[in-house]
């Protein structure tokens, strides 16, 4: 057994574990991650990433998933690790924190008389490299994120079959959507690339005064509605959804963008602007969306991969047929008082969980493109298979 650990001394969790993963990738070892703690105060979304069998890890441990194929899986103890899997070699990537104690941990290393070595990552102009550490086979040693900040081992520029330049507003920060949680940008560049469009993307914090907000959307063809943890988005992300709903913008929601897309609706159609989100406001009169644990026999939080059920004849349905498996991480779902009320104003539960108990998808017939999905579609894209659902936003954003 030996093992490989890389030290990337960054405060951002988007990009940890990310040159673990290229080592990873090169030299075909598997990837463990041990615990580390990050600024959630600044990083909200720091530890977002779901994996598949539904563990809650480090945002940036994405990168490995779309390097290997393969689930980053859970946090180990290296205790653990060292004492269960004594015959396999492994890559451990080192934020910070664990940077912090790695004394500690090369104690523990050596008290099971395995090999290690510790290979630090560089980040200058010229890119992330390995420090004292050759080029495997002759792969390039250095990476770089490119504009929708994925890694990438070439420089390149968007390929276009048109003139036409599309401005598609992230209604979130640079930081957060970059440096804290890289899955819905990243997403954005798949389905960018695979459909030959100049895509520029507009960050619009949704904190942002009104003004703001309605003088910067004037001018894009396209807004995507992130989810996102920090409560504090969905007064501001509800404000976009209404202007979206007025002007017939094209407008794509994951999670809680779909929460503040429903409850935009929810609003309109009842005219109650104090209908809000349970999680945002406990105290709201009008609850558009509520606790999983309140309806029997639901867990408290829905994580990992399942499977949805797209309603017959549905714009979802001719986007990704049937079924289609998608990753959750959610912890509240639409009431279900609003569901016939809301079938009646037009905004069709397009799709559900497989008992057809919770919404999982919506869509608004009368309007170009106001499609939600109560999951997160951007985290199981990948440049070579990016996810059906954005591809369909962008083309309706070309095409409005």
């Amino acid at each position: 057994m030996s093992l490989t650990f890389v030290a990337h001394n960054t405060l951002e969790p988007a990009i940890y574990g990310a040159m673990a993963g290229v080592l990873a990738s090169q030299r075909g070892v598997e990837l463990a991650h041990l615990n580390v703690e990050w600024d959630t105060q600044r990083y909200a979304d720091a530890c977002q990433h779901v994996t598949a069998a539904g563990d809650l890890v480090t945002s940036g441990l994405l990168w490995y998933e779309r390097l290997s194929g393969k689930s980053a899986g859970r946090v180990w103890k290296l205790d653990d690790l060292l004492s269960l899997h004594g015959a396999k070699d492994w890559i451990i990537p080192l934020g910070p924190s664990q940077l912090a104690s790695f004394t500690r941990l090369a104690r523990e290393v050596r008290n099971y008389s395995v090999d290690y070595q510790l290979v630090e990552v560089e980040h200058s102009r010229q890119g992330y490299q390995f420090h004292r550490l050759d080029s495997l086979d002759g792969a390039p040693n250095t990476w770089w994120r490119d504009s929708f900040g994925r890694f990438t081992q070439r420089h390149h520029t968007q390929q276009s079959s048109s003139s036409r330049r599309l401005r598609i507003a992230l209604i979130g920060t640079y930081q957060d959507q970059l440096e804290s949680y890289p899955a819905t940008l990243a997403s954005l560049g798949d389905a960018a690339e695979a459909q030959g469009t100049l895509t520029e993307i507009v960050f619009i914090p949704p904190r942002s005064s009104e003004h703001v907000l309605q003088s910067t959307l004037k001018d894009i063809d396209g807004v995507i509605l992130p989810g996102g943890s920090d409560m504090q988005n969905v007064a501001g992300q509800i404000r976009v959804a209404h202007y979206c709903l007025k002007h017939g913008i094209p407008t794509l929601g994951l999670c809680l963008g779909m929460q503040t897309m429903a409850t935009a609706v929810i609003q309109q159609m009842s005219g109650d602007t104090q209908a809000n989100l349970a999680e945002a406001d406990p105290q709201a009169a009008v609850k558009t969306f509520i606790p999983l644990g309140e309806t029997a026999g639901r867990s408290l939080h829905r994580l990992g991969d399942n499977v949805m059920k797209m309603r017959s004849g549905s714009q979802m349905a001719s986007i990704l047929g049937e079924r289609s498996t998608i990753r959750y991480n959610h912890r509240f779902q639409l009431n279900p008082q609003f569901k016939d009320s809301l079938e009646n104003y037009g905004l069709a539960i397009s799709a559900t969980c497989l008992d057809g108990a919770i919404a999982d998808g919506i869509e608004y017939a009368s309007h170009p493109f106001y499609v939600a999905v109560q999951g997160h579609p951007e985290l199981t894209s990948t440049s070579e298979n990016p996810h059906p659902l954005m591809r369909a936003f962008l083309q309706a954003a070309a095409e409005a």
